[in-house]
C-alpha cells in the first residue's frame, strides 16, 4: 500500500473511532441531535468533558454533515455564548474541512486527472492561485451548496492550502456568526425579531456578495 493511501486510511480510521467512541460513551440518535435543543442537551452529558465534546462533534460535522450545519452553530452559540460559540464553531468547522481537504490532497490531482476526463476536469484545473480563491469563497457563500464537496474538489485541485483556507474562514465565518446568534437569540432573549432579521441577511447578504464577485470567478476570459 502507498504511503498516501496508509495516510488516507488512518484519517478515515481516526474519525469512526471518534464517532465510535461518542456512541459508545453516550449513545445517541441522529433524531435526537437534530435539533437545536437535543444538541444542547447530548453536549451537556458530557460534564466537564463537554466543551471539547462540542468542539469534536463540530470538526466530524464539517466532514460528516450528519446534523446540520445551522444546528450546530445554533446549539454552541446557547452552550458557549456568542464570542465562544463562533470560535468554536469556526475552529471546528475549517478544522475539518482542512481533514478532508488534506485526504482529497493525497489522493492526487493526477488520480482525479485520469478518471475524469471531463467537465469536472476543467472546472477543478481553474481551481487554482487567487481564481481558485475567489471560486472557493463564492462556494462558501451559497449555504445549499456541500460544503464537503467544496473540500473534496479543492483538495483535487491544484489550488494552495492556504489560499483554500483564508477562502474558507472568509466565506464560512458569516454563516457561523449568523447562526450563532440565531441559536443564542432564540433561546436565552427570545428575540424572535432578531432572529427573523439574521436570517433575511443570511439569505439575501450572499446572493449580493456572489453576484458582485461573478466577474471574478467566471471561467471565461482572463484570470483576476
Amino acid at each position: 500500500m502507498k504511503r498516501n493511501n496508509k495516510e488516507l486510511l488512518i484519517i478515515l480510521l481516526l474519525l469512526i473511532l471518534t464517532l465510535a467512541g461518542f456512541y459508545l460513551y453516550r449513545p445517541f440518535k441522529l433524531e435526537e441531535i437534530s435539533t437545536v435543543a437535543g444538541f444542547v442537551r447530548y453536549a451537556e452529558s458530557f460534564g466537564a468533558v463537554m466543551p471539547v465534546s462540542a468542539f469534536l462533534i463540530t470538526v466530524i460535522q464539517a466532514v460528516v454533515p450528519a446534523v446540520p450545519f445551522l444546528i450546530i452553530s445554533s446549539a454552541n452559540g446557547v452552550l458557549f455564548g456568542f464570542f465562544k460559540g463562533v470560535i468554536i464553531t469556526w475552529v471546528g468547522t475549517l478544522a475539518g474541512a482542512s481533514l478532508t481537504f488534506l485526504a482529497s490532497r493525497r489522493l492526487g490531482y493526477e488520480g482525479v486527472r485520469y478518471k475524469n476526463k471531463g467537465n469536472i476536469l476543467r472546472y477543478i484545473e481553474k481551481m487554482k492561485g487567487t481564481r481558485g480563491f475567489w471560486v472557493i469563497l463564492a462556494l462558501r457563500l451559497l449555504p445549499y451548496f456541500p460544503a464537503p464537496l467544496v473540500n473534496i474538489a479543492a483538495g483535487a485541485s491544484r489550488i494552495n492550502y492556504l489560499w483554500f483556507l483564508l477562502a474558507s474562514a472568509l466565506g464560512k465565518l458569516p454563516f457561523i456568526i449568523g447562526y450563532t446568534i440565531l441559536g443564542y437569540s432564540l433561546v436565552h432573549s427570545k428575540n424572535y425579531m432578531l432572529g427573523l432579521v439574521v436570517v433575511t441577511l443570511l439569505v439575501i447578504g450572499p446572493y449580493l456578495i456572489v453576484k458582485k464577485t461573478r466577474g471574478r470567478v467566471s471561467f471565461q476570459g482572463k484570470q483576476h
